[in-house]
């Protein structure tokens, strides 16, 4: 598997850098093509193409979840991580001086439901400092105590691909008898997760970044002991009615089984549901570690040129193999990304840093395009 045979599976000119997989993910084209005859099936909802949509979100359910080590069972349906905090937060409840243990500059969306449920419980933020060394797990492990709750974290920080191993982390948070909440949206379709070892509360991922799905899809895994708590919202579809829809109302007290209870209204999309299924085979293809080892070399390429620049990056033994942030001498202009683009190199500027997020498709000489045009438009320490 190298760039050259991945390359024609994307929508991809020849003269495109992209490396921006960490905001947004290209779907490939036989999830594109899922997409168009989709489409068509919007447009005529009457043929029996409407039929297969259950299906495609069982298998929605059973890829996402084989990613993790998990059950499909248990994998509800959301549109954005946003909104499987707001699941977990309706169900984890806090004492007063309990704490929220979080990263510093942590992902929006895994951040303000805890706030709120601190502020409502009487509870505290534990807000872990940006480790000099990148040994965020050690960082995270000496802020854990008597008094933590809840452990709300990703296992790849968003800013620059710095990484946590939940395993330890999680050993102690059980023994202190606290909650474990997952945002594995910058990892999951690259890196193993196992749910299995970590027995995590709930774990979230927004699946158009590392899953090359559209916008819009997304998963929950909630554990079994979880699945007691209440949804965020009562639809239709997370209800097992008393008598079927077509002879009556379709009310029912019973909720489906398992993660489905959790469902967000309106998961059923004709439309994305078959593109996240063909995007997902595809990863699943290739196998979790292949994606990670193809990257790999691309993104140890690109901090070795950052280092030579005497730019920084997180240390290897604490970074990601898919994705880093590059921390300049001085701080980026805002626009710094646009001029870029306007190269045909995508990147993103994430709280301060130069964050790049290769793939697959991407060539070891695009590091030197990506340099190129960086070197344009920063000075550089060295």
């Amino acid at each position: 598997m190298t760039p050259e045979t991945i390359r024609p599976l994307f929508d991809l000119g020849d003269d495109v850098v992209y490396m921006n997989c960490a905001a947004q993910g290209p779907a490939p084209k036989a999830a594109a093509e899922a997409g168009r005859l989709a489409v068509d099936r919007k447009a005529r909802p009457w043929e029996s193409a409407r039929n297969a949509l259950p299906q495609e979100m069982d298998r929605a359910r059973d890829l996402f979840a084989g990613f993790i080590g998990a059950s499909g069972a248990d994998i509800a349906l959301s549109t954005a991580t946003s909104y499987a905090v707001a699941v977990a937060a309706r169900s984890i409840t806090l004492e007063p001086g309990q704490s929220v243990v979080v990263l510093e500059s942590q992902f929006p969306s895994n951040l303000y439901a805890w706030q709120l449920l601190a502020e409502r419980s009487g509870a505290t933020m534990t807000v872990v400092p940006w480790p000099s060394d990148g040994d965020w797990t050690s960082a995270v492990l000496d802020r854990l105590g008597p008094e933590t709750g809840l452990v709300a974290l990703p296992n790849v920080h968003w800013v620059d691909g710095g990484t946590l191993d939940l395993g330890p982390i999680a050993d102690v948070a059980h023994s202190l008898g606290a909650a474990i909440f997952i945002d594995a949206t910058q990892s999951i379709g690259v890196l193993p997760l196992d749910v299995a070892r970590i027995d995590p509360d709930y774990v979230a991922c927004s699946a158009y970044k590392w899953l090359l799905s559209p916008d819009q899809c997304g998963y929950l895994y909630v554990a079994p002991r979880r699945q007691h708590g209440e949804p965020v919202e009562h639809n239709h579809a997370a209800r097992v009615g008393d008598a079927p829809m077509t002879l009556s109302p379709g009310y029912g007290r019973t909720f489906q089984p398992g993660g489905r209870k959790f469902d967000q209204g309106a998961a059923d999309s004709m439309i994305h549901m078959p593109m996240a299924v063909a995007a997902m085979e595809q990863i699943a293809q290739w196998g979790i570690e292949a994606v990670a080892g193809g990257i790999r070399p691309v993104v140890d390429r690109i901090a070795e040129q950052a280092a030579a620049r005497g730019w920084g990056v997180p240390p290897k033994a604490h970074r990601s193999p898919h994705f880093i942030g590059l921390t300049l001498p001085e701080p980026p202009a805002s626009d710094l990304a646009d001029r870029l683009a306007a190269e045909n190199v995508h990147v993103s500027l994430r709280s301060g840093r130069v964050r790049v997020a290769p793939y697959l498709f991407t060539r070891l000489e695009e590091v030197d395009a990506l340099f190129a045009a960086l070197d344009r438009h920063v000075r550089s320490a060295a």
